[in-house]
């Protein structure tokens, strides 16, 4: 079986090293550029086959409009996006603008390998407490 191919996107060098790390250290996965605007990902992306991308929300050129930009790609990989910032509005316009994650960055060591995995599978996971909340107004408009 063939590994998921990550791009992971992050203006906070600390949190980029642990979140490749994590990453990395999962036999699952191959973690294929590294990033710290949403600039710089989307051009990595157009440079490699990535599977799924895992954005920073709140990065220099990040936040929906990245993710719009990400769907623009002739293969567009699952964009999850991650976030200390979990309002049921941020969570709800990441997924409107086509993001299938969200992941806040408190539980980045518990749940990020299984997210992605899920995610790059095909999944919608937004594994943060605002998820039902952003479900429910994206549904409700």
């Amino acid at each position: 079986m063939s590994r998921v191919r990550v791009l992971i996107a992050d203006d906070h060098p600390q949190m980029l090293a642990a979140m490749v790390h994590v990453v990395a250290s999962d036999e699952r996965f191959t973690v294929v550029g590294t990033a710290t605007n949403g600039d710089d990902a989307l051009q990595l992306a157009r440079e490699h086959d990535v599977d799924v991308a895992l954005l920073d929300v709140r990065m220099p050129g990040g936040g929906p409009s990245a993710v719009t930009a990400f769907h623009s790609l002739p293969s567009p990989p699952a964009v999850v996006a991650v976030s200390a910032e979990t309002t049921v509005s941020t969570v709800a316009a990441m997924v409107r603008a086509g993001a299938v994650g969200y992941l806040t960055k408190g539980r980045i060591g518990e749940t990020l390998p299984e997210v992605l995995a899920q995610c790059a599978a095909g999944e919608v996971v937004l594994a943060t407490g605002s998820g039902a909340g952003a479900l429910r107004l994206l549904v409700d408009g």
